[in-house]
């Protein structure tokens, strides 16, 4: 391997990510998923190799899932396809409750507009370890890309399109106690940080007395210009909303809705 592909493609904390059509491109995501296919095909044990794929709001998340979802199709493993935008946790349980060996997320959480990444998770449905990635960084350029047309996967029942979100809000709602809250009336806003958290807290709450505000909540991948990360200096608007329209609670999700603030009643931002 040369030093410009061993540079190109890098994975970190919790992933690899890197600047749209500069090195995250949709050629280099193909050669990633490529290397992904080598692990599960030669390091995961069992005949079974079921893969969850989901994305995020960023630009072309979408596209690069797709393409993630072809390669591994081609490469013989079974692929479960989200139908639509999800927060990471969504693709985190959706691994677990479809048996799958691992899950790819695309998504660059709380980075700027910029950037996009690929998150890999486990069967338990937890980050890869650094043992993991750099088995997938070392299978990389090794072996030609194989990938295949998606309509061809989806017909022939190598890609499923499925519907991740249902899913998790089902598991939710099972695992709050909203009893709890069901008759309350809390006055709550939520910022969405434009993310694929989108609905999720208005149908997590749906049925209950809360009264639910949500800012933030349209699909805009370029973050209006900021980063989707719920800290104090990104979040100038829910802070003067909660103080001025006396909401008991402020809740801030961020990009890919696998972290979350809180704002106490009067604007005050809660430390971690």
């Amino acid at each position: 391997m040369s030093n410009q592909q061993n540079n190109e493609i890098k994975f970190g904390t919790d992933g690899w990510r890197g600047v749209i059509s500069d090195n995250f491109t949709f050629k280099n995501v193909a050669i990633v998923a490529q290397g992904i296919s080598e692990w599960i095909n030669k390091d995961l044990k069992g005949e079974r190799k079921r893969v969850a794929v989901g994305y995020d709001t960023r630009f072309l998340s979408r596209e690069y899932a797709e393409i993630v979802s072809c390669v591994l199709a081609k490469n013989d493993i079974e692929v479960y396809l989200s139908n639509s935008s999800i927060p990471t946790p969504a693709l985190s349980y959706g691994v677990v409750k479809q048996k799958g060996v691992a899950g790819v997320m695309i998504t660059a959480s709380h980075n700027p507009a910029k950037f996009n990444g690929i998150k890999i998770k486990t069967d338990k449905g937890g980050g890869a370890s650094n043992d993991i990635t750099d088995k997938v960084e070392a299978y990389l350029y090794k072996t030609p890309v194989k990938t295949m047309d998606l309509e061809e996967a989806v017909n022939a029942k190598k890609v499923v399109m499925h519907d991740f979100k249902v899913e998790y809000l089902k598991f939710m709602k099972n695992y709050l106690d909203l009893k709890k809250i069901k008759t309350s009336k809390f006055k709550v806003l939520t910022d969405v940080m434009h993310g694929s958290g989108q609905r999720l807290m208005s149908e997590v709450l749906k049925g209950t007395s809360v009264r639910l505000s949500l800012m933030r909540d349209d699909v805009n991948p370029s973050f209006d210009g900021g980063k989707p990360e719920p800290v104090v200096q990104y979040l100038g608007g829910i802070l003067k909303r909660v103080k001025e329209e006396k909401f008991d609670l402020g809740l801030v999700l961020d990009g890919d809705a696998d972290r979350i603030a809180a704002v106490a009643p009067g604007g005050i931002f809660i430390h971690p």
